[in-house]
């Protein structure tokens, strides 16, 4: 067989959260993927904070990571491709935040960021296991964004509705809505890598679970939805597998004739 490029997300697609690892079956599938020529790529709505992480929790060597769904992408822990938030939209997003006292960040070149710390910032990366953002005012005036943070709640999130048509939406916390363009996406990094390596568009798979893999999946000549996967995802793609606690990837490259 002439060699595949595979798209895999990380989180609930190869990792489970439910277990808390990778399973053998996934990492041994992924193994025997590489032996037989094709590409392995991780593509993950995480940041780039997260590579040791992923790297671990695989235990096989993956060469090209995307990161925050499509924005960045890293090989062999290298920054080869990246895009920021350009839109004017967010310029005025901002203004709104600044002007009714929200916090407002995001990904930044140099990890998270926030114009200032409040109990709601807290709040969030208290839940999150994680250290506070950089924190700057003002930031914005001389550090893009790849990924645009507003640390506001659904109700609120009405005084910024006539702009957030210009985003991919994904709310992670009930005080945190994170933004990219709609122009972006894990679409964007596939459509790049395939470029590329110069692999035709039906030579390529995705494997995702949630409403941020959906573009991915369009994108590729094979989209596979993991049993635990939305519905909107389930219904763009091509093979509902089983799910990350249920050996689906191994199922679904079984299918294939790819194992």
């Amino acid at each position: 067989m002439q060699p595949q490029l595979i798209f895999f997300d990380f989180d609930d697609t190869l990792y489970s959260h439910k277990t808390q690892r990778v399973s053998s079956s996934t990492r041994d599938a992924l193994i025997e993927l590489q032996a037989r020529g094709h590409t392995i790529v991780i593509a993950t709505g995480r940041g780039p904070a997260s590579m040791a992480f992923i790297q671990e929790q695989l235990a096989v060597p993956c060469d090209t990571v995307v990161f925050l769904n499509g924005q960045l992408i890293f090989r062999r822990r290298q920054k080869i491709f990246e895009r920021f938030i350009t839109l004017p939209s967010m310029d005025r997003m901002i203004e709104i935040a600044r002007s009714c006292g929200i916090a407002y960040g995001g990904h930044y070149a140099y990890g998270e960021i926030v114009d200032h710390v409040n109990e709601r910032v807290e709040k969030v990366w208290h839940d999150f296991g994680s250290k506070l953002p950089h924190v700057r005012n003002r930031f914005e005036r001389s550090h893009p964004l790849y990924q645009a943070h507003l640390y506001i709640t659904r109700e609120e999130a009405r005084h910024v509705q006539d702009f957030l048509d210009d985003y991919v939406i994904h709310w992670s916390h009930d005080y945190l809505v994170n933004l990219i363009s709609k122009e972006a996406g894990k679409s964007q990094a596939v459509r790049w890598l395939l470029q590329e390596s110069g692999i035709p568009t039906d030579r390529s798979f995705a494997f995702g679970d949630g409403f941020n893999d959906v573009d991915m999946l369009l994108a590729v000549g094979h989209g596979v939805a993991m049993g635990n996967a939305s519905d909107a995802l389930k219904e763009v793609a091509e093979l509902i597998t089983g799910s990350a606690d249920e050996d689906g990837i191994r199922q679904a490259l079984t299918s294939y004739g790819l194992l």
